[in-house]
């Protein structure tokens, strides 16, 4: 992943409800022990849909397919013989593109799921909340003052010790 680059990964709807109420964050733990599992009977209309967003790369491992540039905008699929088990989509923050956000939340909605962010965030699967969270990210930080960001980071990193 590129510093540029804004990551979401889809998860079950579901498993971003606490007690029927829709979570705004989810601990790393909980992210951890949601599972996609989406019926790789649903893979191909998946794939169809995928291929109208991004160009296909050429495959290079089994259970793994790959749209898109990975230095850009790319989303990833790995699965199984039974299970898609993770959907992972990177948005260059420096060159956003409108209509891949908007087919991503479509893919999204149609899977029944919402997104989650590395850091525990939940989307949900619509353009303006995604457009939104992607400007706020450290990857637009990044974009609009590099120098700043760096700044920034090495601050922190020094904190931390």
């Amino acid at each position: 992943m590129a510093v540029w680059q804004f990551v979401i990964n889809l998860i079950p709807a579901s498993a971003a409800r606490i007690a029927g109420v829709n979570a705004a964050r989810m601990s790393r733990g909980q992210l951890e022990e949601v599972v996609l599992a989406l019926p790789i009977a649903k893979a191909d209309a998946l794939f169809a849909k995928l291929d109208m967003l991004l160009p296909e790369k050429p495959r290079s491992y089994t259970g793994l397919r790959v749209w898109g540039d990975e230095p850009a905008d790319d989303i990833q699929v790995s699965f199984d013989d039974e299970f898609i088990e993770e959907i992972q989509v990177r948005f260059d923050a420096a060159d956003l593109s409108l209509p891949l956000v908007g087919g991503v939340c479509d893919v999204a909605r149609q899977l029944d799921c919402v997104f989650a962010t590395p850091e525990g965030a939940i989307i949900q699967p619509s353009r303006e909340a995604v457009v939104r969270t992607v400007l706020q990210s450290d990857a637009a930080h990044f974009v609009r003052e590099p120098q700043g960001f760096i700044e920034k980071a090495v601050r922190l990193d020094q904190e931390d010790r």
